[in-house]
Parts: C-alpha cells; sequence; structure tokens
C-alpha cells in the first residue's frame, strides 16, 4: 500500500473516508474543505448515522469537484477513543473499503486521532490481511487490498512519518507471525523455521546458536528427541541474542516458544476433528520470532534472548510411548503418560538451554493445553507464574495493546500433581487431568527453570480465531506478540 500525505482534496473516481466522532458531526464538518462542508451538511440530519463506533454511510457524491464516493465511519464517544477502539475503528475503514473494492482512497485524519495514529493506521493495514497465499491464478479472487490512500491531516511530517513506520513495522510482522503459524507443516517445518533464526540474525546482526539433530544429541536434550523420534525431519532448539541495553552485561530476558510444528497427539492420537489445526502448535516459537524481526527496529533498550524448541510429534514405529521414561536435557527424568502432553517436554529443554545466558527471567509461550480454552475462552490467554510482580506487569501490559491475559493459579496440589512414583515428575496426571490442566501444564515447566522468576503464556485460546476481532481475520492472530513486546517496552 503506497501512502502519501496530502494538504487538499483530490477529485476523480476514488473514496473520501471521513471518520466522525460521536456528537462530534458538526465540529468534523467544519474543519473538512467549504465543497465537502457542503455536502455533509445534507447528511447532518440523517438519524441513521449518529457518529456511534462502526456506523457508517457510503454513497456517490455527483458533482465534478469533489471525489466521486464518500464514506462517512463512527468513531464512537471522544472519550473512549483509547488502544483498542482506535484499532478497530483503523480496521473497520480498511475493511470498508475493501468491500466497495476501493482500489484508491483519501482518508481525513481528525486532529482528536493524533496521538493514536500509528495504533488507527495498523489496524487499518492489519485489516487488509488475506489467507490466500497459497491460492494460484486457478482459483484467487480478485484483490481487493488497497494499493493506495492518501491521508489529510494537521499532523506534522515528521510526526506523521513517525506514526506510520510504526504501524508498518508492527503490521509487517504481526503479518508474518500469522504467515508462519497459518501456513502447514509441509512447508514451515522444523527447517524452515530454524532456516529463519538464521536469516533473522543475519538481517539484524544478533548472535544466533541453531541446534539439529547430531547437536541435540550430544548434550542429551532428551525432551525435544523423544518427541520428534517418529518424524523423518530433524528435530532443532534456535538462540537469538538481542543487546538493546545500554548495558550490555545485563541480564537477559529469555522468552523461550514452543515449535510443534504438527501435533498429531502421538500415540494418544488426537480427535480427528482438531487434526487439520494442528500446524499452528508452533505458534509460540513463531512470537519468538516475529519479536526478534522487530526488537532492533524499535530500539528496545533490553537484553533479550528468544529461544525456539523445534520437532514434529508424529506417529510411527518410532514414536515414544506412554510408560516410557526420558532423561531431560536438565538431567530430570520424565515418566511419560501421555503422548499429547509433548509440548511441555520440549519446552522443559527450551528452558534449561536458556539458563546458560544467566536469564533475569524467564517468558514461555505455547500453544500448550486445550484446557486454557475451557478455563477463559477464546478472548484471554491464561498467565501462570511463579512471580507476582511479572504476571501482573505482564497481564497490564496485555490491557494496553488488547492483547489479553488472565491470571491462573500454581497451587502447590497442581504442582504435586506432576509427581511421579517411578521418575522425577510425570508429564501429565492421569488421576485428574480434566481439572486445571493449564496449571498442571505450567507446573511441569517450572521445575525446569531453577528458581529463576518465571511466567507462562498458554496461547492455545488466542492463537487462532474462529471470531476474529475487527482487525483480524480467521486463522492465527499473533497473540502473545503485542503482549509482549509491550513488556519489552515498558
Amino acid at each position: 500500500m503506497i501512502i502519501n500525505l496530502e494538504n487538499k482534496i483530490a477529485t476523480g473516481n476514488h473514496v473520501l473516508v471521513v471518520p466522525v466522532f460521536e456528537g462530534e458531526f458538526k465540529k468534523t464538518v467544519k474543519d473538512l474543505p467549504k465543497k465537502i462542508s457542503e455536502f455533509l451538511a445534507k447528511v447532518e440530519g440523517n438519524k441513521e448515522f449518529t457518529g456511534k463506533k462502526g456506523e457508517k454511510i457510503y454513497t456517490y457524491v455527483e458533482d465534478a469537484n469533489l471525489p466521486a464516493k464518500l464514506l462517512l465511519i463512527g468513531l464512537g464517544k471522544k472519550e473512549n477513543f483509547k488502544y483498542r477502539v482506535a484499532k478497530e475503528s483503523g480496521a473497520i475503514i480498511g475493511k470498508n473499503l475493501k468491500a466497495v473494492k476501493a482500489k484508491e482512497a483519501e482518508m481525513f485524519l481528525p486532529d482528536e486521532v493524533k496521538h493514536l495514529a500509528a495504533v488507527f493506521l495498523e489496524g487499518l493495514f492489519l485489516s487488509q490481511y488475506e489467507v490466500d497465499k497459497m491460492k494460484t491464478k486457478f482459483t484467487k479472487k480478485e484483490d481487493l487490498k488497497i494499493e493506495k490512500l492518501s491521508i489529510l491531516t494537521e499532523m506534522k511530517k515528521p510526526e506523521f512519518e513517525k506514526a506510520l513506520d510504526r504501524a508498518k513495522m508492527m503490521t509487517e510482522t504481526a503479518d508474518y507471525i500469522k504467515d508462519l503459524v497459518n501456513s502447514p507443516s509441509n512447508i514451515i517445518d522444523t527447517n524452515y523455521l530454524a532456516n529463519e533464526a538464521a536469516k533473522i540474525a543475519k538481517e539484524n546482526g544478533y548472535n544466533v546458536e541453531i541446534l539439529r539433530k547430531k547437536e541435540l544429541e550430544k548434550i542429551k536434550a532428551g525432551g525435544i528427541l523423544a518427541v520428534n523420534q517418529a518424524s523423518k525431519k530433524e528435530p532443532g532448539l534456535f538462540v537469538l541474542e538481542y543487546k538493546g541495553a545500554k548495558n550490555k552485561d545485563e541480564r537477559p530476558i529469555a522468552i523461550v516458544g514452543k515449535g510443534i510444528v504438527f501435533d498429531t497427539g502421538g500415540v494418544n492420537l488426537k480427535p480427528g476433528q482438531h487434526m487439520n489445526e494442528m500446524h499452528q502448535d508452533m505458534a509460540g516459537s513463531a512470537v519468538v520470532l516475529g519479536l526478534f524481526k522487530i526488537l532492533k527496529k524499535l530500539g528496545i533498550q533490553k537484553n533479550v534472548i528468544g529461544v525456539g524448541a523445534l520437532a514434529e510429534n508424529s506417529v510411527g514405529s518410532d514414536s515414544y510411548k506412554p510408560s516410557d521414561i526420558i532423561t531431560m536435557l536438565s538431567g530430570i527424568t520424565v515418566e511419560v503418560n501421555n503422548t499429547d502432553a509433548e509440548g511441555r517436554l520440549v519446552l522443559g529443554d527450551g528452558v534449561t538451554y536458556s539458563l546458560k545466558y544467566n536469564p533475569k527471567s524467564i517468558f514461555t509461550i505455547a500453544t500448550l493445553t486445550g484446557a486454557v480454552y475451557v478455563a477463559l475462552g477464546h478472548k484471554y490467554s491464561g498467565l501462570i507464574s511463579n512471580d507476582g510482580k511479572i504476571r501482573r506487569d505482564i497481564l497490564q501490559a496485555g490491557r494496553e495493546v488488547d492483547d489479553l491475559g488472565w491470571p491462573l493459579p500454581l497451587h502447590p496440589e497442581y504442582k504435586k500433581a506432576m509427581e511421579s512414583k517411578i521418575a522425577d515428575i510425570r508429564n501429565d496426571d492421569r488421576e485428574t487431568a480434566r481439572g486445571a490442566g493449564s496449571s498442571k501444564g505450567a507446573a511441569f515447566i517450572e521445575k525446569f527453570v531453577d528458581k529463576h522468576d518465571w511466567c507462562h503464556i498458554d496461547i492455545a485460546s488466542t492463537a487462532f480465531a474462529d471470531m476474529p476481532k475487527p482487525y483480524e481475520s480467521k486463522g492465527a492472530t499473533a497473540s502473545g506478540f503485542y503482549m509482549l513486546l509491550r513488556y519489552l517496552e515498558k
């Protein structure tokens, strides 16, 4: 999309978008050029349009001195125009422009929107995302994306360009994460993700470490190796290192993502109706890669370590099995009760490997448990932590950017439930497995954090949307990315 900053309204066969706050119609009209004001005055008394959020009027203009089409969009009450509403309003405009097949458009940006211009534009850009990357000329429909958008605003050019750059970077990164998660595992496999880590490191000058099967066997990363042992693909583990703190020796924040490129459930096979969604089980590692695409561009002033634990949980004669006992990278032995509780195994090794960087704190992010959806529905990710301050801070960060989390308990009884009679721990609680599944999965991971401050983000309920927000489309959402980025920025 080409974005231009303009100081006058052009004529011709394009759409002029005028966002209007509820109860602010007269003021908005007054701020526009005379000919547009005169035309809009004709619709001022239209009771169907009051400026409520999402309300719209789309009309043709029979005047050679004006744009051929006009789209009025309500922004709601001015006092409610905060992050979420700004992002959703931008998306509503973008989707309406796509609906009317507007290749070119102009948009008036009210003065009251300036402080959230980056978020507003990000919502508009995000609305253009499509999941049809794999379609060819045989089935691909007309591309309805906006090609050119001219902005009319009183913002100074440097201020506007800063907002625009931020919106573009955020959108490009979120779209990158969504493309990874939406794509099937025959394309986005362990090799692909490892190569992406190397590519991101090269582009940004990061230190990178990539371990494949041979290296994982050498260090005895038993969790990753066991989960992957029925797959023809090599397992992997990548580590990206960003040094943004003024003190380069400052202890880093480690973010460890689950990278299961496809999860059959293993011998404990998943129900068939869910199987076609299991390429999304690498969403945690996709968020890690997305973060490292943008950390340097935004100048985040923290040292950050990003780890992706990569495997494919397949079924075959080499599958790991219930009753197996495996030895993790940490040396902890695990009784396998459920081969579909594999995410915590690869994360356990990922967390252990991150400890060599002496992190100040650790975050794990994963589509870990279906239980989190049962507990919280599709609006909230589960937040489970051994440190109250980290959990409060990440919770607040999520609220600020509409990437919501909700605290779940890490009760001593849930930790006890992960104890095994024949090994150090077990990966599933057979007796009461249907209860507090998210907390128990996190309790397993906590065994590997070695007393470090830690918070787990379970995005199994939010990484994929069947009921998307206005600025989302069905499919991947980049959930967790916004929350973690905001935390790091603060």
